[in-house]
């Protein structure tokens, strides 16, 4: 008798092994949840201890740092991916409440169908259901509606809280590049100018392409290797954002249209800049590219020196030798012209140094600028006349748009329309009244500007970058030059430094081509002698 006993008792510990359950435990937290009584260490520690006392063996511990919008969270993925390659070997998925599990009801009930096709059931400790009884999916679809009805009331109240600060024009969102984040008086976060390089780098960035000399792609290489580090689509959402012109933009929603406000930050841009960067981007300034979109330091002469052989365009390019890097121009359609970099640019150098300043044309000059300047400051204050009439009359055609609307002639929707039509082409003639008040120019500091750059135009060469040089380059010589016998030779200069210039050598080229007379000046003053000349210069 006992020892039936003992096998009836060992039969019934077997039987209790077999039906023992398996469960995978799974925690969730978003980041406003962690000090909300939801740390992943006290639902860990509560799921155990239940599985303790039910005794379900507990297979596995998985946690997640996401929201429960999806389930595209990286530890719910490896849960189902674990379940589908162990079919039968889990019963049950363990979690503390149902908006641990989801808080997107169609989504948790997609997910819900995937679990019971791999014969696992979802089961929320502190809120147990048995699915088996239909009403009981009544209480499931509250636990999982009221999470996602949460998630949406907060959503909303964040969505209508930025949308009330870009009103008041607060920036909200990841700081534009060349501002920082600060707070202001009230501690409410707002964005300040950086200061430092980035700032001074955008700066230049938005004046560079206002040119219309650069295309996007070029500036941005330029400036990134400055230190301004810039993706192309980041780099062209820069050079639109009205940010840097004190705007804010609030999205249009519902009935409201999209809005342009003042914001409380500091723009970095002057207007009449910004808007003709605007220019160029949409076609409506003439844009000059450079002859080659990468000049490096060492080719300064690149695109001005041509073969004396073929006539055709030398090039540039860098060899590597037995003892380092060695850098030429040359040319490439088959004529054995090929000359050391630093050759050439030392020889320019040279002919650069021949050009001296001469004052008494340099005035006539002046007066020649003085009298053109006095011609298109008549013709800027004429427009920012014109500006003004055209801002009376689009007021005035303000004004009766409300008349109507208030008289029901049109309704509020086309006022709406109507109002932000006139107030973009405000904005837009107030840029302009702006740029033409900046081009009234004072001409006296100009011209001494000038002079100086002209009194040092060698010292501004050779302590110059690339691209100063190339300028002084392109203005002086229009024609491109030959490079023979050691020395950099050119067709034709400028007409304007053959008047400010004088003693400059003369410059022979290929024999077929007419040659500039570098001493044009000295050659039409007559030599005086022993007695005064009656042919005398008038300054």
């Amino acid at each position: 008798m006992a020892g039936a006993n003992c096998r009836f008792n060992a039969r019934n510990e077997e039987k209790t092994t077999v039906m023992k359950k398996n469960a995978i435990l799974y925690t969730r937290v978003s980041t406003d949840e962690q000090n909300n009584g939801y740390s992943p260490a006290d639902q860990k520690d509560k799921l155990i201890r239940y599985c303790e006392n039910q005794d379900i063996n507990v297979v596995g511990i998985y946690h997640d740092d996401e929201s429960g919008k999806s389930f595209n969270r990286p530890e719910w993925k490896k849960i189902m991916t674990y379940l589908k390659s162990n079919k039968g070997k889990v019963d049950y998925i363990y979690f503390l409440k149902w908006d641990r599990f989801s808080r997107n009801a169609p989504e948790a009930y997609a997910e819900l169908s995937k679990l019971n096709k791999l014969g696992v059931e979802a089961r929320a400790m502190e809120q147990p259901l048995n699915l088996e009884i239909p009403e009981q999916k009544v209480l499931l679809a509250i636990y999982l509606t009221t999470p996602e009805v949460d998630n949406d009331r907060r959503a909303l109240n964040i969505f209508h809280g930025i949308r009330r600060a870009r009103k008041e024009g607060r920036w909200m969102g990841s700081r534009p590049l060349g501002y920082r984040n600060a707070r202001d008086q009230f501690n409410k976060p707002v964005i300040i100018p950086e200061g430092g390089l980035q700032e001074e780098l955008v700066k230049k960035a938005f004046q560079d392409f206002s040119t219309g000399l650069y295309s996007t792609e070029e500036l941005r290489k330029k400036y990134n290797n400055l230190g301004m580090k810039t993706s192309k689509n980041g780099f062209w959402n820069l050079l639109r954002n009205k940010a840097y012109i004190g705007k804010i933009l609030v999205p249009a929603y519902k009935n409201e249209p999209d809005l342009w406000v003042d914001g409380i930050h500091k723009g970095l841009i002057d207007e009449s800049v910004f808007y003709a960067c605007q220019d160029v981007i949409e076609g409506r300034k003439r844009k000059v590219p450079p002859q080659f979109k990468t000049i490096r330091a060492e080719f300064p002469l690149r695109g001005f020196l041509e073969c004396p052989q073929c006539g055709k365009s030398l090039t540039a390019s860098t060899s590597k030798g037995r003892n380092g890097y060695y850098s030429y121009y040359h040319c490439m359609h088959g004529c054995p012209e090929r000359h050391k970099a630093e050759d050439i640019n030392h020889a320019f150098e040279k002919l650069l140094k021949s050009f001296e300043f001469e004052e008494g044309p340099m005035i006539l000059l002046a007066e020649i600028l003085k009298k053109k300047y006095a011609e298109q400051n008549r013709s800027n204050r004429a427009e920012i006349d014109a500006i003004k009439r055209e801002f009376d009359r689009l007021d005035q055609r303000s004004k009766n748009a409300r008349n109507l609307m208030l008289d029901g002639d049109i309704t509020a929707e086309d006022y709406k329309i109507m109002k932000k039509e006139i107030d973009e082409t405000l904005q837009r003639l107030n840029v302009d009244h702006h740029k033409s008040q900046s081009e009234i120019v004072d001409l006296d500091k100009k011209l001494d500007h000038m002079i100086r750059t002209l009194s040092n135009l060698v010292k501004l060469y050779e302590q110059g970058d690339v691209e100063i040089k190339r300028k002084l380059i392109g203005s002086i010589f229009p024609n491109k030059m030959v490079y023979e016998k050691n020395s950099v030779r050119t067709v034709e200069l400028n007409p304007a430094v053959e008047l400010i210039f004088s003693n400059v050598k003369r410059s022979r080229g290929r024999k077929k081509r007419k040659h500039t007379n570098f001493g044009v000046l000295s050659h039409r003053v007559e030599s005086e002698g022993f007695e005064p000349s009656s042919k005398r210069r008038i300054l």
